[in-house]
């Protein structure tokens, strides 16, 4: 039987794509030919990952656009949780992977338009992939930090639909919440869910470098204490490496 299409929060205009096209790359170019716009969101039929991305307008400064990256995986923790058994533990690595029962189950990624004026961007895309079903010659879960999925965690009951539903929603909540109040309340929940083995993503720093997190900035970069002393690492750099490292899209 089918997953039922899934229903949307008002704010939002869904559009349906076919199983070979990925969500992020479709939104970007169609964003930036003006022909996709705030609130819209593109989702794939695929039934065994969720996978979705978000255009939006953002009014803030081009600097404090990866903030959003911190609200969307408080939103995905939230919408996990609230549809999961309590036994699934959801934590994060920095700057965008999401862990279940400490292995990693998806991430999210951004996209910030290189045009706009007075350095706020005419766009960003916010993109979701989460693994709900193990696939044909996938890795075995448990093994290390690279995979699992939320059936292999006891989620074999829960359909793409209602977790693109239940994400949706919990994602416009927590975009206004961060409209209106900034990162700091947001960052607070992050933090309580960090992974405290390894609170970096593997990758997420450049070359051999190394370090441990303080926390973030005012913009959501993170603060690495090394031998060499504390320095800021730029968000959307660690996930320009972890894009590079996966290929391509989502």
């Amino acid at each position: 039987m089918r997953d039922p299409l899934p229903t949307f929060p008002p704010l939002l205009t869904g559009h349906k794509l076919a199983l070979e096209i990925v969500p992020a790359d479709w939104a970007k170019a169609r964003a930036a030919k003006g022909a996709l716009g705030a609130g819209d969101l593109a989702w794939s039929v695929d039934v065994d990952n969720l996978r979705l991305a978000l255009v939006l307008e953002p009014d803030v400064p081009r600097e404090r656009c990866p903030e959003i990256v911190f609200a969307a995986m408080v939103a995905v923790g939230d919408a996990i949780g609230a549809l999961s058994p309590p036994e699934v533990a959801v934590m994060y690595q920095w700057p965008s992977v999401i862990l279940a029962n400490e292995a990693k189950v998806g991430y999210v990624d951004l996209v910030v338009s290189e045009t706009g004026q007075a350095d706020v961007p005419d766009w960003m895309v916010l993109s979701l992939h989460l693994y709900l079903r193990p696939t044909r010659g996938g890795r075995e879960p448990g093994n290390d930090l690279s995979r699992t999925t939320l059936w292999d965690e006891g989620c074999g009951q829960l359909s793409c639909a209602r977790l693109l539903e239940s994400v949706s929603r919990h994602l416009v909540n927590l975009i206004h919440r961060w409209s209106e109040d900034g990162l700091k309340p947001i960052h607070d929940q992050w933090w309580e869910r960090l992974f405290p083995k390894a609170q970096l993503a593997d990758g997420a720093l450049a070359g051999d470098d190394n370090g441990s997190l303080l926390g973030l900035d005012e913009s959501g970069n993170a603060l690495i204490k090394s031998a060499a002393g504390t320095r800021a690492v730029a968000t959307m750099d660690a996930l320009e490496r972890l894009r590079t490292q996966r290929g391509t899209g989502l």
